[in-house]
């Protein structure tokens, strides 16, 4: 048996503990680890502790300096809309001199002016910008990212993302989940009745056979795209043909959207800017994950997800980008995690928590057991950081990338 042993780390955080989601105290233990090693066989890890020990047990092992190093695993991005094309610099603008973004999307803006721009866009620019995209995440530590085929105007657009999808899986290094959205908004020139239609009868279906190997459907359940009835019935019909279902809502207007998802045993429930006690509630008594993305609300400088209390009231929290071109240009995870100690009330173990663990929980079935942890069996995805603790990385939030990143025992970054 081949071994590689990385080490020694001056401070290493495993995030050891239950494989169920993570909740209030149990969020706060990182398995964090002073001098510590890592032992890596056939992509996954064999065995952590002290450096001095791991040395003994494993004499014949290639060694594989961190000296000095802060180690934690890999960041797991579980909410993304990473594949596009377009420029929307000029909606960020307008809403710099006072716009909302929902009076951008109603003059023709928004999310439908990317649908255009992906209906005109080939499968080879597709599949090589969203390369470019994955590239830069894992240059900020994401190994783990979830894309959403989300903004295609018509079968043959929404083809062709997931065809471009299937390009970028035999290409990225990243562990990458397909996450299919046709109920983002009714496209230009469809009726709502016959766009939803054509989701229950012909994308749904294509996306569940499709080779980028969808493993999700998700649905935006808000004022201007689809009702709490309307995202029950795609989320159904998806369910039908295996696709884990998931939702966006509580963005805009709590519609009652976070209730619905959890009564569909939903994987997550994503944005929850809006959401209060008693979608907190709910939450907190299902299988379903609370996903936040504070980078969503500081582009758009609304009021932060109340993380602070979802945490004390029993949600299971992960922190997700949300990088998108219209509401998010925010890639890092780590950003996101000094958004949510700074902004949100997170202790910084809570945020490597949720940026890790509970974050691979709202990809659940879709991702190896374990993943976002550094326990014996897990895969070895990690990332060194040029920093001596995870005080220290938080704090630079702002500017920070790793020194080195690992995925499968392999420097990858």
């Amino acid at each position: 048996m081949s071994v590689r042993l990385f080490g020694p780390i001056r401070e290493l955080h495993t995030l050891a503990g239950d494989r169920a989601p993570r909740r209030g105290e149990s969020m706060r233990t990182t398995g964090r680890a002073e001098s510590a090693g890592i032992a890596v066989s056939n992509g996954v890890v064999l065995d952590v502790g002290s450096w001095r020990t791991l040395r003994r047990r494993f004499g014949d092992a290639e060694q594989v300096p961190i000296e000095g190093e802060l180690v934690t695993p890999g960041f797991v991005d579980p909410h993304t809309h990473l594949i596009w094309v377009g420029d929307r610099s000029d909606e960020f603008l307008r809403r710099c001199a006072g716009e909302s973004y929902q009076q951008i999307a109603k003059q023709g803006g928004g999310i439908t002016s990317t649908m255009r721009a992906v209906e005109n866009a080939s499968v080879k620019t597709l599949a090589a910008e969203t390369l470019v995209r994955a590239r830069l995440l894992l240059q900020l530590g994401t190994t783990t990212v979830e894309v959403k085929a989300s903004y295609g105007s018509s079968v043959e657009s929404c083809k062709h993302e997931l065809d471009a999808l299937a390009r970028v899986l035999r290409r990225t290094a990243q562990r990458l989940v397909v996450t299919f959205m046709g109920a983002h908004v009714v496209p230009p020139g469809w009726s709502r009745s016959k766009w939803i239609r054509a989701i229950i009868d012909n994308l749904l279906p294509l996306a569940a056979a499709h080779p980028a190997k969808v493993s999700f459907q998700d649905a935006f359940c808000e004022e201007g795209a689809f009702s709490v009835q309307e995202c029950r019935r795609v989320l159904r019909a998806g369910s039908r043909l295996g696709l884990v279902p998931k939702l966006h809502c509580d963005e805009f207007t709590a519609l009652g959207g976070v209730e619905m998802a959890c009564s569909l045993g939903a994987a997550s429930c994503d944005h929850l800017l809006m959401s209060g006690q008693r979608e907190f509630a709910a939450l907190a008594r299902s299988t379903t994950m609370a996903v936040v993305m504070p980078g969503t609300a500081f582009f758009l400088d609304k009021p932060y997800a109340d993380a602070r209390t979802m945490v004390d009231a029993g949600c299971a929290l992960a922190l997700g980008s949300d990088f998108n071109p219209g509401s998010a240009m925010t890639p890092s995870m780590l950003f996101a995690m000094g958004l949510a100690v700074s902004r949100m009330g997170l202790s910084v173990d809570e945020a490597l928590c949720a940026a890790t663990v509970n974050a691979a929980h709202a990809l659940r079935g879709a991702v190896p057991a374990s993943l976002g942890t550094l326990t014996p069996g897990a895969p070895a995805d990690f990332c060194a950081w040029p920093v001596d603790s995870l005080n220290e990385l938080v704090y630079g939030f702002a500017f920070l990338r790793p020194s080195a990143v690992f995925i499968s025992g392999r420097k990858v970054c």
